[in-house]
């Protein structure tokens, strides 16, 4: 049976080869640079994307097991070559795949395998699973042959996990208790090319090598010294400063140029390595570079991995990236990928921040890049959750259509056309997380990426022009328009990131009239009517998209109305109470719509009276001092009033609580339960006290936790743990609810419902309802995520939540729980096992809740007495 199963594997490889090759002519080997600016990327994790030859799957290390997301699973270089009409008819040009050089297999230390490709021991050999160089040549000269191009990502940072410290860290005598990670029966003890295999720093010679810097992983990267100089993790960290270690990977670099014809590099960790390596390695007589302009490859595209996120209105994060581009004199880099953007487009896009966060991003895109053009920009990648993690999948056609219209590379990630929701999900049939092979090129999402791909080919005016914010909305969700201008031609985008209908308000086209170049799904329910002012004014369905182009000449259905709406007797100062609001139309007894911060339905509409006057009750009740304005509008005559900017404060909550909890309790159910032993790993899940304070649709919560740490430079201000929330609200009682927590492995307390859930950690802020969530799927993603304030140093995160934002009539007598764990940086979380190891829980079954830590909250109405106490 065995002998029959190889044969009959072996046979499938050989059948699938000769097909595929009848239907490909190849290339040559080399080809010129192209344009990069043209290029639409596609992203492939090598081992989870297409299992071309099961003959190398298995090479009986420990290493292969498709049912472990820690494993390899089976993908390789002729399963990507089979997939090439796939990733071709989605409009990509360009193909970038994951370090395909031989790799650690199976880590001891971190209990997990190198599939990846990032962890090598051998910087110029192909890795066994993935095939041979004659295959990777054979993908290179395909992809040549169809016009297209070969992306090839690098490590110089490290090696694997070889070496480490068990004990403190003497930086005076280095080899104070120093450690070798594999034993003398690892297969793989040490890298197998030189100088990379002299790991060793209890031998003379090899520390005399000095091929490595013999240090402990960062703690934290703002000490001088520590994010060059110490290691990521526990990988082995190369002391790039060594000319032969130079050398070496100059050679290794320059190898693959020569052998595979390689048209890119993406290069792996280039903020945890000096500025003047980059001198070295790319623009040396002997760099990189130089190689590729030998072989005719004149605009080599290197483009660097600097994780850096910036804070919202400040461009710290583009200001650390762009050092790595050097200066004319000294040049580094020639390109880096857009990470600030990156993270701004998922808390936007994805979690709901307003729109003006959005904009001064992509402002700060254009602006502090000397070509932002160049600059490959992203949703998704191999190392970050999945934009659907918090996101819609309304929302995430949204934010491609954002990055197929502005400056830079776009890059479709592996999975991203068939709204795949794991991270590393393997794409083929067996492999980790699938349920199946997804390369359904019928899926909704593959049509619609393949359109814009096509809206960006055939409109340069994408890939060249230059960037105008013309409307960010900055209370919450909504409106963000903007232009792309070149060669005397424009185009107009305009987007409503929220789930519900927005007022798109006197948006000037400069023209009376505009040809739709693409929509999403709805986006559009009666034709354009700009007014004689070419201004374009309409309702805006939640997450409606629309790629404008302003046409010569007059409105097809123009807007005729001169109707006047005005507002009469304003008030002045903060408003700390409800308010009575007049004004007065010159088309009396017309429906008009209070607008506030965008929202088209939130306040009731009201009539002008038969002489044209008209008032209405404004509200004031929500929580903490608030930016707020206010527009009326006439639909059936599309008239606008002046927009009012005002402010409200109210100071005391009509509902609270407080609860506290002890120190040191974070040890699961039954007090057995044990956190992952990686150093990093310390008393993050221990949750202190939580306080909660409502009013009108705000909700605060302060939580106190026994530690916030920043080791991993998390986004969200704080890294190694994950906290849940789920909230039971009396008055919601219309809503979805649910009993199963979704992936905690326990029911809602008290024996009541859910109907509201969110997720935060470092990387990530979901929130959601209960429609469809069961025990391991959340429910209905709602794009209107909370904002968060950390104070590491005091150990406090507040969130503040919307009511109206959530589809809640508000919190009155809500029930919280609250509880907290850990997830990996793709957005998984971490998995439990019977023994400690560096990644997981232990826990005295492999299906116990995952709670270290939790509490329990009841909000209670506030008595006047109360409320003048606060006061």
């Amino acid at each position: 049976m065995i002998r029959r199963t190889v044969l009959a594997v072996a046979v499938y490889a050989v059948a699938a080869t000769c097909s595929f090759a009848q239907q490909t002519s190849l290339g040559p080997l080399q080809v010129p640079s192209p344009d990069w600016r043209d290029q639409v990327i596609y992203f492939v994790l090598t081992d989870r994307f297409a299992d071309g030859d099961p003959t190398n799957n298995n090479q009986g290390a420990g290493e292969f097991n498709p049912a472990k997301s820690s494993h390899y699973s089976g993908g390789d270089l002729k399963g990507i070559q089979q997939k090439l009409d796939y990733i071709q008819g989605l409009g990509a040009t360009a193909l970038w795949l994951t370090p395909p050089v031989a790799n650690q297999w199976w880590s001891e230390k971190a209990q997990y395998a190198g599939y990846h490709g990032y962890w090598a021991t051998d910087f110029t050999n192909i890795d066994a699973h993935y095939g041979t160089l004659a295959d990777y040549q054979q993908l290179s000269r395909a992809l040549h042959g169809r016009g297209m191009y070969l992306i090839q990502d690098i490590v110089v940072n490290h090696t694997g996990n070889f070496f480490g410290y068990d004990g403190p860290y003497d930086a005076k005598d280095t080899a104070k208790n120093f450690v070798l990670y594999e034993g003398t029966n690892s297969r793989q003890p040490a890298p197998l090319q030189p100088p990379f295999d002299q790991i060793n720093r209890l031998d003379p010679a090899q520390a005399k090598a000095d091929v490595y810097h013999w240090t402990p992983p960062i703690s934290d990267p703002t000490v001088p010294g520590q994010e060059f100089n110490y290691q990521l993790a526990t990988l082995a960290d190369l002391n790039t400063a060594n000319p032969r270690v130079r050398q070496a990977l100059k050679h290794s670099y320059r190898y693959w140029l020569e052998q595979a014809g390689v048209d890119a590099y993406r290069i792996d960790t280039a903020k945890y390595v000096e500025h003047e390596f980059w001198q070295d390695f790319l623009h040396a007589p002997d760099g990189v570079l130089a190689k590729a302009r030998e072989l005719g490859k004149q605009h080599f595209l290197a483009f660097g991995e600097v994780f850096e996120a910036s804070k919202p209105f400040q461009a710290d994060g583009e200001q650390k990236i762009r050092r790595f581009l050097g200066r004319s004199e000294q040049p580094e880099l020639n390109s880096v990928i857009a990470f600030p953007l990156y993270f701004e487009l998922n808390q936007v896009l994805a979690e709901g921040q307003p729109p003006a966060q959005l904009g001064y991003r992509l402002e700060q895109h254009v602006s502090q890049f000397p070509q932002p053009h160049l600059l490959p920009t992203f949703l998704n990648n191999h190392d970050t959750k999945r934009f659907l993690a918090a996101g819609s999948p309304a929302a995430f056609l949204q934010a491609y259509a954002l990055l197929f219209t502005i400056p830079g590379i776009p890059v479709i990630y592996q999975g991203d056309e068939q709204l795949l929701p794991e991270t590393r999900q393997a794409m083929f049939a067996g492999g980790w997380g699938a349920k199946g092979d997804a390369f359904n090129r019928q899926h909704s999402m593959y049509q619609q990426i393949r359109q814009l791909a096509d809206l960006r080919k055939q409109h340069k005016l994408f890939s060249r022009g230059e960037f105008k914010l013309l409307q960010a909305d900055a209370q919450g969700a909504g409106i963000l328009a903007y232009q792309m201008r070149a060669a005397g031609q424009s185009a107009i985008v305009v987007m409503n990131t929220a789930d519900s209908p927005r007022l798109l308000s006197a948006l000037a086209l400069g023209s009376q009239n505009a040809k739709v170049l693409w929509q999403s799904p709805g986006a559009l329910s009666a034709p354009l009517q700009p007014n004689s002012a070419g201004e374009l004014t309409l309702e805006l369905p939640g997450r409606a998209v629309l790629v404008l182009q302003p046409q010569a000449g007059g409105s097809v259905n123009p807007v005729s109305s001169t109707a006047v709406l005005q507002w009469q007797l304003l008030p002045q100062g903060t408003l700390k109470q409800d308010v009575w609001l007049q004004g007065h139309s010159d088309k009396p007894q017309q429906v008009i719509l209070p607008v506030l911060n965008g929202q088209l339905h939130q306040l009731p509409a009201i009539k002008a009276a038969a002489d044209g006057s008209f008032r209405f009750l404004l509200p004031v009740r929500d929580l903490g001092r608030q930016q707020q304005r206010l527009q009326l509008y006439q639909p059936n005559t599309g008239a606008l009033s002046t927009e009012w900017q005002f402010q409200t404060e109210v100071s005391n909550a009509s509902w609270q609580a407080d609860v506290t909890d002890p120190a040191g309790d974070d040890h699961g159910f039954d007090g057995s339960y044990a956190g992952p032993t990686q150093q990093h790993s310390q008393l993050q899940r221990d949750i202190r006290a939580l306080r909660a304070r409502a009013g009108g649709n705000v909700l605060e919560l302060e939580l106190q936790m026994q530690q916030i740490s920043q080791f991993w430079a998390p986004a969200n201000g704080f890294d190694n743990v994950h906290l849940a929330l789920f909230f039971h609200v009396p008055g919601a009682s219309q809503l979805p609810s649910a009993r199963q927590l979704p992936g905690i492995g326990r029911a809602m307390p008290q024996q009541l419902n859910w109907q509201l859930g969110h997720f935060l950690f470092g990387w990530g802020n979901s929130v959601f309802n209960a429609e469809g969530a069961n025990r391991s799927e959340t429910g209905k993603k709602l794009g209107a995520a909370p904002q968060l304030q950390v104070d590491a140093a005091k150990g406090l995160i507040r969130i503040r939540y919307d009511a109206a934002a959530l589809g809640l009539p508000g919190w009155d007598g809500a029930k919280i729980y609250l509880s907290s764990w850990d997830k990996t940086g793709e957005g998984v979380l971490r998995e439990i096992g019977l023994t400690p190891s560096p990644w997981n829980f232990k826990a005295s079954s492999l299906d116990a809740p995952k709670v270290m830590d939790d509490l329990w909250l009841e909000l209670q109405p506030v008595t006047v007495a109360a409320r003048s106490d606060q006061k």
